[in-house]
Protein backbone atom coordinates (compact mmCIF):
# COMPACT_ATOMS: atom_id res chain seq x y z
CA UNK A 1 0.00 0.00 0.00
CA UNK A 2 1.43 3.37 -1.05
CA UNK A 3 2.06 5.87 1.81
CA UNK A 4 -0.25 8.87 2.08
CA UNK A 5 1.43 12.26 2.36
CA UNK A 6 -1.42 13.45 4.56
CA UNK A 7 -0.30 10.97 7.22
CA UNK A 8 3.15 12.51 7.57
CA UNK A 9 3.89 12.93 11.33
CA UNK A 10 3.33 16.49 12.53
CA UNK A 11 6.80 16.69 14.11
CA UNK A 12 8.47 15.76 10.82
CA UNK A 13 6.23 18.18 8.92
CA UNK A 14 7.26 21.03 11.21
CA UNK A 15 10.95 20.18 10.65
CA UNK A 16 10.32 20.46 6.90
CA UNK A 17 8.50 23.77 7.38
CA UNK A 18 11.50 25.17 9.28
CA UNK A 19 13.57 24.70 6.09
CA UNK A 20 11.22 26.92 4.07
CA UNK A 21 12.62 30.41 3.53
CA UNK A 22 9.91 32.37 1.68
CA UNK A 23 6.29 33.24 2.33
CA UNK A 24 5.28 31.87 -1.07
CA UNK A 25 6.86 28.48 -0.37
CA UNK A 26 5.23 28.33 3.06
CA UNK A 27 1.77 29.10 1.64
CA UNK A 28 2.25 26.37 -0.97
CA UNK A 29 3.36 23.93 1.74
CA UNK A 30 0.20 24.53 3.80
CA UNK A 31 -1.93 24.19 0.66
CA UNK A 32 -0.84 20.57 -0.04
CA UNK A 33 -3.75 19.11 1.94
CA UNK A 34 -6.10 19.80 4.84
CA UNK A 35 -3.98 17.80 7.31
CA UNK A 36 -0.86 19.86 6.53
CA UNK A 37 -2.82 23.10 6.74
CA UNK A 38 -4.13 22.16 10.19
CA UNK A 39 -0.69 21.02 11.42
CA UNK A 40 1.23 24.16 10.37
CA UNK A 41 0.61 27.55 11.92
CA UNK A 42 -0.67 30.17 9.47
CA UNK A 43 1.60 32.77 11.11
CA UNK A 44 5.19 31.43 11.16
CA UNK A 45 7.89 33.42 12.96
CA UNK A 46 10.97 31.65 11.58
CA UNK A 47 10.96 33.15 8.06
CA UNK A 48 13.82 35.56 7.26
CA UNK A 49 13.15 39.14 6.02
CA UNK A 50 11.48 39.00 2.62
CA UNK A 51 12.20 41.11 -0.44
CA UNK A 52 9.18 43.37 -0.95
CA UNK A 53 6.67 43.05 -3.77
CA UNK A 54 5.67 46.00 -5.93
CA UNK A 55 1.90 46.44 -5.65
CA UNK A 56 0.30 47.60 -8.90
CA UNK A 57 -3.14 48.83 -9.91
CA UNK A 58 -5.42 46.54 -11.95
CA UNK A 59 -5.45 46.61 -15.72
CA UNK A 60 -8.01 48.84 -17.51
CA UNK A 61 -11.50 47.37 -17.46
CA UNK A 62 -10.84 45.17 -14.39
CA UNK A 63 -12.45 45.76 -11.00
CA UNK A 64 -10.33 47.70 -8.54
CA UNK A 65 -10.74 44.75 -6.16
CA UNK A 66 -8.12 42.98 -8.32
CA UNK A 67 -4.51 43.78 -7.44
CA UNK A 68 -1.21 42.62 -8.90
CA UNK A 69 2.05 42.12 -7.01
CA UNK A 70 5.38 41.95 -8.81
CA UNK A 71 7.94 39.76 -7.00
CA UNK A 72 11.34 41.09 -8.07
CA UNK A 73 13.24 38.25 -6.36
CA UNK A 74 11.57 35.70 -8.67
CA UNK A 75 10.44 37.94 -11.56
CA UNK A 76 6.86 36.76 -11.08
CA UNK A 77 3.53 38.55 -10.94
CA UNK A 78 0.81 37.38 -8.54
CA UNK A 79 -2.87 38.25 -8.94
CA UNK A 80 -5.12 38.72 -5.89
CA UNK A 81 -8.72 39.70 -5.43
CA UNK A 82 -9.64 41.80 -2.38
CA UNK A 83 -13.32 42.82 -2.29
CA UNK A 84 -12.49 44.65 0.95
CA UNK A 85 -10.25 47.06 -1.00
CA UNK A 86 -12.85 48.08 -3.57
CA UNK A 87 -13.16 51.87 -3.65
CA UNK A 88 -10.53 52.40 -0.95
CA UNK A 89 -7.35 54.43 -1.34
CA UNK A 90 -3.95 53.02 -0.34
CA UNK A 91 -2.23 55.52 1.95
CA UNK A 92 0.83 53.42 2.66
CA UNK A 93 2.39 50.06 3.34
CA UNK A 94 4.32 49.08 6.45
CA UNK A 95 5.40 45.78 8.06
CA UNK A 96 3.36 43.84 5.49
CA UNK A 97 0.13 45.78 6.11
CA UNK A 98 -1.69 48.26 3.86
CA UNK A 99 -3.24 51.43 5.26
CA UNK A 100 -6.57 52.12 3.52
CA UNK A 101 -8.89 55.14 3.62
CA UNK A 102 -12.45 55.57 2.38
CA UNK A 103 -14.78 58.43 3.35
CA UNK A 104 -12.57 59.31 6.35
CA UNK A 105 -12.63 55.71 7.62
CA UNK A 106 -9.15 54.22 8.05
CA UNK A 107 -8.25 50.53 8.29
CA UNK A 108 -5.37 48.09 7.95
CA UNK A 109 -5.25 45.09 5.63
CA UNK A 110 -2.73 42.29 5.38
CA UNK A 111 -2.93 41.33 1.67
CA UNK A 112 -1.45 37.88 2.32
CA UNK A 113 -3.64 36.76 5.22
CA UNK A 114 -6.68 39.03 4.47
CA UNK A 115 -6.74 40.12 8.13
CA UNK A 116 -8.33 43.54 8.70
CA UNK A 117 -8.08 46.01 11.60
CA UNK A 118 -10.16 49.18 11.97
CA UNK A 119 -8.46 52.40 13.04
CA UNK A 120 -10.15 55.53 14.40
CA UNK A 121 -12.18 57.46 11.85
CA UNK A 122 -10.63 60.79 10.84
CA UNK A 123 -13.85 62.60 11.75
CA UNK A 124 -14.23 60.85 15.14
CA UNK A 125 -14.50 63.49 17.88
CA UNK A 126 -12.44 65.46 18.47
CA UNK A 127 -12.21 65.70 14.68
CA UNK A 128 -8.94 66.87 13.15
CA UNK A 129 -10.38 67.70 9.74
CA UNK A 130 -11.24 71.18 8.49
CA UNK A 131 -14.91 71.47 7.41
CA UNK A 132 -14.51 72.03 3.70
CA UNK A 133 -15.87 71.05 0.31
CA UNK A 134 -12.31 70.00 -0.48
CA UNK A 135 -12.96 66.58 1.07
CA UNK A 136 -15.96 65.81 -1.14
CA UNK A 137 -14.94 63.43 -3.88
CA UNK A 138 -11.27 63.63 -2.88
CA UNK A 139 -9.37 60.36 -2.86
CA UNK A 140 -7.72 60.63 0.52
CA UNK A 141 -7.03 63.01 3.39
CA UNK A 142 -3.95 60.98 4.37
CA UNK A 143 -0.91 61.48 2.19
CA UNK A 144 1.17 58.78 3.87
CA UNK A 145 0.82 56.43 6.86
CA UNK A 146 3.31 54.16 8.61
CA UNK A 147 3.26 51.55 11.39
CA UNK A 148 5.85 51.18 14.14
CA UNK A 149 5.63 47.37 14.06
CA UNK A 150 3.24 44.52 13.28
CA UNK A 151 -0.19 45.67 14.52
CA UNK A 152 -0.64 42.55 16.66
CA UNK A 153 2.38 43.49 18.78
CA UNK A 154 1.59 45.48 21.96
CA UNK A 155 1.98 49.22 21.63
CA UNK A 156 1.81 49.38 17.82
CA UNK A 157 1.55 53.01 16.67
CA UNK A 158 0.26 54.35 13.34
CA UNK A 159 1.53 57.76 12.20
CA UNK A 160 -0.23 59.66 9.40
CA UNK A 161 0.79 62.65 7.29
CA UNK A 162 -2.22 64.71 6.18
CA UNK A 163 -2.57 66.16 2.70
CA UNK A 164 -2.63 69.94 2.44
CA UNK A 165 -5.86 71.84 3.20
CA UNK A 166 -7.45 68.90 5.02
CA UNK A 167 -6.47 69.71 8.61
CA UNK A 168 -4.73 72.24 10.82
CA UNK A 169 -2.46 69.38 11.80
CA UNK A 170 0.17 67.85 9.55
CA UNK A 171 1.23 64.80 11.58
CA UNK A 172 -1.06 62.71 13.80
CA UNK A 173 -0.83 59.28 15.40
CA UNK A 174 -2.87 56.62 17.18
CA UNK A 175 -2.34 53.26 18.85
CA UNK A 176 -4.23 50.15 17.82
CA UNK A 177 -7.49 50.25 19.79
CA UNK A 178 -7.59 54.05 20.27
CA UNK A 179 -10.89 55.86 19.72
CA UNK A 180 -9.34 58.93 18.08
CA UNK A 181 -6.15 60.30 16.54
CA UNK A 182 -3.67 62.40 18.58
CA UNK A 183 -2.05 65.59 17.27
CA UNK A 184 1.74 65.60 16.81
CA UNK A 185 2.70 68.51 14.52
CA UNK A 186 0.73 71.55 13.41
CA UNK A 187 0.53 72.56 9.78
CA UNK A 188 3.11 75.16 8.68
CA UNK A 189 2.84 76.15 5.00
CA UNK A 190 6.36 77.63 5.06
CA UNK A 191 7.97 74.43 6.39
CA UNK A 192 5.96 71.52 5.05
CA UNK A 193 6.92 67.96 5.96
CA UNK A 194 8.17 66.41 2.75
CA UNK A 195 8.46 62.87 4.11
CA UNK A 196 8.82 60.94 7.36
CA UNK A 197 9.78 57.57 8.76
CA UNK A 198 8.91 55.84 12.03
CA UNK A 199 11.65 54.03 13.94
CA UNK A 200 11.88 53.00 17.63
CA UNK A 201 8.77 55.07 18.42
CA UNK A 202 10.52 58.16 17.08
CA UNK A 203 9.21 60.02 14.04
CA UNK A 204 11.93 61.39 11.76
CA UNK A 205 10.77 64.12 9.37
CA UNK A 206 12.41 66.06 6.55
CA UNK A 207 10.86 69.37 5.47
CA UNK A 208 11.04 71.53 2.37
CA UNK A 209 14.12 73.35 3.74
CA UNK A 210 15.88 69.96 4.11
CA UNK A 211 15.80 70.15 7.93
CA UNK A 212 15.54 66.82 9.74
CA UNK A 213 13.56 66.73 12.99
CA UNK A 214 12.78 63.98 15.51
CA UNK A 215 9.44 63.70 17.36
CA UNK A 216 9.08 61.60 20.52
CA UNK A 217 5.67 59.94 20.63
CA UNK A 218 5.82 59.55 24.43
CA UNK A 219 5.99 63.23 25.42
CA UNK A 220 5.51 64.76 21.92
CA UNK A 221 8.77 66.68 22.25
CA UNK A 222 10.75 67.62 19.12
CA UNK A 223 14.46 67.90 18.39
CA UNK A 224 16.07 69.11 15.16
CA UNK A 225 19.44 67.96 13.82
CA UNK A 226 21.94 70.86 14.12
CA UNK A 227 22.76 70.70 10.42
CA UNK A 228 20.52 70.34 7.39
CA UNK A 229 21.26 68.98 3.95
CA UNK A 230 23.37 71.44 1.98
CA UNK A 231 21.12 71.83 -1.07
CA UNK A 232 17.48 72.88 -1.42
CA UNK A 233 14.71 70.60 -2.64
CA UNK A 234 13.60 71.24 -6.21
CA UNK A 235 10.09 70.64 -7.53
CA UNK A 236 11.00 67.50 -9.48
CA UNK A 237 13.11 66.01 -6.69
CA UNK A 238 11.92 63.19 -4.43
CA UNK A 239 13.17 62.85 -0.87
CA UNK A 240 12.98 59.62 1.12
CA UNK A 241 13.90 59.09 4.75
CA UNK A 242 14.73 55.57 5.94
CA UNK A 243 15.19 54.36 9.52
CA UNK A 244 18.62 52.77 9.89
CA UNK A 245 19.35 50.51 12.87
CA UNK A 246 23.10 50.76 12.30
CA UNK A 247 23.32 54.54 12.52
CA UNK A 248 22.75 57.41 14.95
CA UNK A 249 20.21 58.83 12.53
CA UNK A 250 18.20 57.86 9.46
CA UNK A 251 19.39 57.59 5.89
CA UNK A 252 18.23 60.43 3.66
CA UNK A 253 17.81 59.39 0.02
CA UNK A 254 17.36 62.05 -2.63
CA UNK A 255 16.32 61.39 -6.22
CA UNK A 256 17.12 64.29 -8.54
CA UNK A 257 15.16 64.09 -11.79
CA UNK A 258 16.63 65.32 -15.02
CA UNK A 259 15.52 64.37 -18.50
CA UNK A 260 17.29 61.02 -18.23
CA UNK A 261 17.31 58.51 -15.38
CA UNK A 262 17.10 60.04 -11.89
CA UNK A 263 20.30 60.48 -9.92
CA UNK A 264 20.21 58.82 -6.47
CA UNK A 265 22.13 60.26 -3.54
CA UNK A 266 22.26 58.78 -0.01
CA UNK A 267 23.20 60.83 3.07
CA UNK A 268 24.09 59.66 6.57
CA UNK A 269 24.49 61.67 9.78
CA UNK A 270 28.06 62.00 11.11
CA UNK A 271 28.36 62.47 14.87
CA UNK A 272 32.02 63.46 14.44
CA UNK A 273 31.37 66.18 11.86
CA UNK A 274 27.85 67.05 13.05
CA UNK A 275 26.63 67.14 9.48
CA UNK A 276 25.07 65.01 6.75
CA UNK A 277 27.61 63.26 4.54
CA UNK A 278 26.97 61.58 1.21
CA UNK A 279 27.73 57.85 1.27
CA UNK A 280 28.41 55.51 -1.64
CA UNK A 281 28.33 52.30 0.38
CA UNK A 282 25.46 51.05 2.54
CA UNK A 283 27.10 47.65 3.07
CA UNK A 284 25.30 44.36 2.56
CA UNK A 285 21.96 46.06 2.32
CA UNK A 286 19.53 47.07 -0.38
CA UNK A 287 17.10 50.02 -0.51
CA UNK A 288 13.62 50.04 -2.02
CA UNK A 289 12.33 53.53 -2.82
CA UNK A 290 8.95 54.72 -4.00
CA UNK A 291 8.27 57.68 -6.27
CA UNK A 292 5.18 58.68 -4.31
CA UNK A 293 4.94 59.32 -0.57
CA UNK A 294 5.27 55.75 0.59
CA UNK A 295 7.50 53.90 2.98
CA UNK A 296 10.99 53.08 1.82
CA UNK A 297 12.54 49.79 2.92
CA UNK A 298 16.11 48.80 3.81
CA UNK A 299 17.00 45.11 4.05
CA UNK A 300 20.00 42.90 4.68
CA UNK A 301 20.96 41.01 1.53
CA UNK A 302 23.60 38.81 -0.06
CA UNK A 303 26.62 40.02 -2.04
CA UNK A 304 24.74 39.91 -5.36
CA UNK A 305 22.29 42.61 -4.25
CA UNK A 306 24.36 44.66 -1.79
CA UNK A 307 24.72 48.42 -2.13
CA UNK A 308 21.85 48.72 -4.62
CA UNK A 309 18.71 50.83 -4.77
CA UNK A 310 15.44 49.76 -6.43
CA UNK A 311 12.99 52.47 -7.37
CA UNK A 312 9.88 52.86 -9.50
CA UNK A 313 9.25 55.63 -12.01
CA UNK A 314 6.14 56.72 -13.90
CA UNK A 315 5.90 57.67 -17.55
CA UNK A 316 2.83 58.85 -19.44
CA UNK A 317 1.91 56.44 -22.22
CA UNK A 318 -0.56 58.40 -24.36
CA UNK A 319 -1.04 62.03 -25.46
CA UNK A 320 -4.17 62.45 -23.31
CA UNK A 321 -2.23 61.68 -20.11
CA UNK A 322 -4.93 59.22 -19.10
CA UNK A 323 -2.62 56.22 -18.72
CA UNK A 324 0.93 55.79 -17.54
CA UNK A 325 3.56 53.09 -17.32
CA UNK A 326 5.40 52.06 -14.17
CA UNK A 327 9.06 51.27 -14.60
CA UNK A 328 11.25 49.45 -12.11
CA UNK A 329 14.93 50.36 -12.14
CA UNK A 330 17.97 49.31 -10.12
CA UNK A 331 20.99 51.52 -9.51
CA UNK A 332 24.37 50.64 -8.04
CA UNK A 333 25.26 53.36 -5.53
CA UNK A 334 29.01 53.07 -6.04
CA UNK A 335 29.11 53.07 -9.85
CA UNK A 336 25.86 54.94 -10.52
CA UNK A 337 24.94 52.39 -13.22
CA UNK A 338 21.18 52.10 -13.80
CA UNK A 339 19.60 48.81 -14.94
CA UNK A 340 15.96 48.91 -16.20
CA UNK A 341 14.09 45.82 -14.99
CA UNK A 342 10.49 45.95 -16.25
CA UNK A 343 7.59 48.08 -17.49
CA UNK A 344 3.91 47.65 -16.83
CA UNK A 345 0.73 49.42 -18.01
CA UNK A 346 -1.21 50.73 -15.05
CA UNK A 347 -4.79 51.85 -14.46
CA UNK A 348 -5.90 55.39 -15.49
CA UNK A 349 -4.83 58.31 -13.33
CA UNK A 350 -8.36 58.96 -12.11
CA UNK A 351 -8.88 55.47 -10.70
CA UNK A 352 -9.44 54.94 -6.96
CA UNK A 353 -5.96 53.50 -6.68
CA UNK A 354 -3.96 55.75 -8.98
CA UNK A 355 -1.72 56.30 -5.91
CA UNK A 356 -0.11 52.95 -6.56
CA UNK A 357 2.46 51.47 -7.01
CA UNK A 358 3.99 50.93 -3.59
CA UNK A 359 6.27 48.38 -1.94
CA UNK A 360 4.69 45.70 0.24
CA UNK A 361 6.75 43.32 2.35
CA UNK A 362 4.76 40.05 2.36
CA UNK A 363 4.04 38.89 5.88
CA UNK A 364 2.12 35.93 7.27
CA UNK A 365 1.91 37.49 10.74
Amino acid sequence: MRPCWADLPCDLLRVIAEKVTTNTQYVHLRAVCKAWRNALTPHPHHLPPQFPWLMLSPQPGISDAHVSFYDIARSKTYQFQFPYMSGKYCCGSSHGWLVLEHEHRVSLLNPITSRCIDLPSLDAPPTLLIPSDYHKGHKSCIQKASLSCNPFKPGCVVVALFSSHTSNWELVFCQIGDSHWTELKKWNPLLRVENFTLYNNLVYTVNTEMEISVYDLQDRSVWTFPSKLSSHLCVRDKINIVGDAGSSGPLIVRMIKYFSDPMVYVYKWSDDWQTWLEVKDIGKRVLFLNERHSNSIILQCDEKQENKVYYDIKQMSDPTWNFFHVGLNRVNLESGMVVPLSWRLVFPLGSPRSGLPLWVTPSLI
